[in-house]
């Protein structure tokens, strides 16, 4: 489902919750059911639970229209400071399939300063090792829609090997790294 970007939740509740050093409530990372970190996030900031989801901006275009959605940065993941209260109480927003606490807290919030200092500039971001070397990928955008290869190599764009069995032989392409999903078999 689409949203309007002006219903996306906040990226920080509170805005300064990276600034704000709690000792009474430690840092401790959701692990969502798919697609559900926005919910997360609402959820959390309307019982006043202090969250960062990292988001970045998405062109979607379709037939009609070029789309612009707020795409999470780690996919089914939310990093949230909360009480032992307010985790029972996150738990049972029905959002959250495991709660990862956090051993070295300072340095967490340390990466989280440097995730949200790069996706406030103007810089382009993409997702990392979303795809693997030598994993199988389906190719989700362009000509080649739908066809199935793996990984062979990994730089600025992927190298995609498409192979015939029976007889043995591959072919190789080079792809761009945002139009390839890994295969789930």
């Amino acid at each position: 489902m689409t949203i309007s970007l002006n219903q996306n939740p906040e990226v920080l509740f509170p805005l300064d919750i990276l600034n704000t050093i709690q000792k009474d409530k430690p840092w401790r990372v959701a692990h969502t059911k798919s697609r559900r970190e926005k919910a997360l996030a609402h959820y959390l900031s309307r019982a006043g639970i202090g969250y960062y989801l990292p988001m970045f901006t998405k062109q979607q275009s379709s037939n009609k229209r070029v789309r612009f959605s707020l795409i999470p940065v780690f996919n089914s993941y939310l990093f949230f400071q909360a009480d032992d209260f307010e985790r029972h109480k996150a738990l049972r927003s029905n959002h959250i399939a495991r709660i990862i606490d956090v051993g070295d807290e300072k340095k967490l919030v340390r990466e989280l300063i440097q995730i949200e200092k790069v996706l406030s500039g103007n810089t382009k971001v993409y997702p990392y090792d979303f795809v693997k070397k030598g994993q199988w990928v389906i190719v989700t955008k362009g000509h080649l829609k739908g066809v199935e290869g793996r990984i062979i190599r990994k730089d600025r764009n992927y190298r995609l090997v498409l192979s015939v069995e029976s007889i043995l032989q591959s072919i190789s392409v080079s792809i761009e790294s945002d139009q390839v999903e890994p295969l789930t078999i």
